[in-house]
């Protein structure tokens, strides 16, 4: 919020300028902002913000199936793993990682490599690699960082499933 002059005599006026981000949330709002004034400070003046935010054009990301079986994995071996990534959005996204949250490996990075770029109603097969360390069942949850609408900062949760000999 930005106000012009603070101290205004008689008559005077000043302008405000209200800014409302709506950052990737689409849909109806209705806020309200307080301005005090008067001598002593106390009379309040409430201002009613109320709109609808249309959506912008963005990418939206899915992992198809969300949890993907990545078969029989062998301990202690580089063992390559597919994901399909998809944009069902109506712009392009960028995808900047691929991490695990099981053992905090990177899978991709955007920073080592180009990122992935994918544009509206495009999808990608995305092979990296995973060394289990023990026999069993294998778990893991991927995040998928992006700039997609459906990412908001904390990465998109796919689930990695299969076994380990």
């Amino acid at each position: 919020m930005a106000l012009g002059k603070r101290l205004l005599e008689p008559t005077e006026s000043t302008e405000l300028e209200i800014t409302y981000k709506t950052y990737k949330y689409a849909g109806k709002f209705d806020k309200s902002v307080s301005v005090f004034s008067g001598p002593d400070g106390r009379e309040e003046t409430v201002i009613r913000l109320v709109g609808n935010v249309e959506p912008m054009p963005m990418g939206v990301i899915q992992m198809e199936p969300r949890k993907t079986d990545v078969g029989l994995l062998h301990a202690n071996r580089e063992n390559q793993v597919q994901v399909v990534i998809e944009n069902t959005g109506d712009a392009a996204l960028t995808i900047s990682r691929i991490i695990s949250t099981k053992n905090n490996a990177v899978y991709f990075s955007g920073e080592n490599s180009d990122p992935i770029i994918l544009g509206s109603g495009e999808k990608i097969t995305v092979t990296f690699s995973i060394k289990p360390d023990q026999p069993g069942r294998f778990l893991d949850t991927i995040l998928i960082y992006s700039d997609a609408r459906n990412d908001i900062g904390k990465g998109y949760k796919g689930l990695l499933v299969g076994e380990v000999k």
